[in-house]
């Protein structure tokens, strides 16, 4: 178990004692117990403060555009501002979504009606001799 106090991880060669950080010498379950009280007071006044959401900066925001595209070489950031779709060009959006899947379900139901062919065959073998 690791400390929750200073992180310590025990190892074979620290004493055998179950109870207690053989680092800092906390017993485990009066940190932990510490560390829940500390986390429900915390809990509890949050819920009592008042929450004031801010939009990120530019700067933050450049800061996180880049951060992502450092990971991704060659990748360009892309904001979508609106999605503006009628409702009659949605419903045909999602009929063609779901004709676009029928060749999905014939190739999935293939790989059924061989594997099944495959697996009684299999077993109808077995069972024969």
């Amino acid at each position: 178990m690791q400390c929750p106090e200073c992180g310590h991880t025990p190892t074979a060669s620290d004493p055998v004692d179950p109870t207690r950080c053989p680092e800092c010498g906390i017993y485990y379950h009066k940190a932990l117990q510490a560390r829940v009280q500390q986390l429900e007071e915390e809990k509890l006044q949050a819920a009592s403060t008042p929450v004031r959401v801010t939009a990120p900066t530019a700067t933050q925001q450049q800061r996180n555009v880049q951060a992502v595209v450092s990971k991704y070489p060659g990748a360009q950031p892309v904001v979508v501002m609106d999605v503006n779709m009628s409702f009659g060009s949605m419903v045909l959006f999602m009929i063609k979504w779901g004709i676009a899947s029928i060749p999905a379900l014939i190739i999935l139901g293939a790989i059924y009606v061989f594997g099944m062919t495959f697996f009684l065959g299999f077993l109808g073998a077995a069972f024969s001799r």
